[in-house]
């Protein structure tokens, strides 16, 4: 049976201002331009229930993130360079998160989109790119939004894209020194958790979907078939496919959860996405240990990301 998948394929230019780079000198790049045509929809037969775009789940609140982070919780700041936006090549965009060690989250259907097979691994990806921290204009007045750092993907560690998660782990060069650990439980997450996403709807620079608690009993019974799967109200559009779905603790610390990666059917007021719990144990089936690839830097970076940049 053909579905409708929810797709991310975004026209984007990002063209880096060289600079003095001709000098042996290098500036922190800038994007100079940002193309946002029109989403591509594509069909295949991957899920027992119907991708859509990525959904506003009432009024719209996504936050434009400023360049210096001003305008966030100053627990969140020092995670903002830990985002970024995946350049797919001729293949659009997606937002993936730096979970240390150069090991970046995204979603499946980044990667698997219009394939023929729903799992990737080990696979060189030399057309992706990740512009990290790019977000809008800085406090100075610049209109110039900016780039922290860029990395090429090296390699897919593992991407799946099949009824029962949507996912990928793919590694990069030059990561950013922000990363943001990957939640240790082995269970759903409970509700009432304060989660939030981070992301570039539209190809856009950073923006912000506030903050969506965890909602108790969200999931209609025949919804989501997947025990990897789960229903989550933060406001998405297209190009924030792959955005880490991120929990955030008393003491303002962020961790991943799970992966944003598609929405429901109306009139169903949820978006969905795959836990990280479960895309942990695949991959330990896999032979890759996501926790002691990403743990040190991860770890080093969730508990101090509360106190930088106050």
């Amino acid at each position: 049976m053909k579905t409708t998948k929810e797709i991310k394929i975004i026209a984007l230019a990002l063209l880096l201002s060289t600079g003095l780079a001709a000098c042996g000198k290098q500036q922190s790049p800038t994007v100079e331009a940002i193309s946002n045509n029109a989403a591509v929809s594509d069909t295949s037969s991957v899920n027992s229930f119907e991708y859509h775009a990525s959904k506003i789940i009432g009024i719209n609140p996504l936050v434009p993130v400023r360049a210096d982070g001003s305008n966030m919780d100053s627990s969140l700041r020092g995670y903002l360079d830990a985002f970024g936006i995946v350049a797919l090549g001729d293949s659009g965009s997606c937002t993936g998160t730096h979970l240390g060690n150069g090991f970046v989250l995204t979603a499946g259907h980044c990667f698997l989109e219009g394939a023929s097979t729903s799992i990737l691994s080990n696979q060189a990806c030399p057309t992706t790119k990740v512009y990290w921290g790019y977000r809008g204009s800085p406090a100075t007045g610049s209109p110039k939004p900016v780039v922290n750092s860029v990395s090429q993907c090296v390699k897919v560690i593992y991407a799946e894209l099949t009824e029962a998660r949507d996912f990928a782990i793919f590694q990069v060069n030059n990561p950013p020194k922000a990363a943001v650990a990957v939640a240790m439980e082995s269970a759903r997450t409970a509700p009432n958790t304060k989660l939030t996403i981070f992301g570039y709807p539209q190809g856009r620079p950073l923006e912000w979907s506030q903050y969506c608690p965890l909602k108790k009993n969200t999931v209609a019974p025949t919804a989501i078939t997947s025990p990897a799967r789960f229903a989550h109200q933060c406001d998405t559009e297209p190009g924030n496919s792959g955005s880490s779905i991120l929990a955030i603790g008393p003491n303002g610390v962020a961790k991943v959860v799970g992966v944003h990666d598609a929405a429901a059917p109306d009139p169903l007021k949820y978006n969905i996405g795959t836990y990280m719990f479960d895309a942990r144990q695949i991959l330990l089936k896999q032979g890759f240990n996501l926790d002691q690839a990403t743990g040190a830097i991860a770890a080093r970076n969730s508990t101090r990301a509360a106190t930088r940049l106050h």
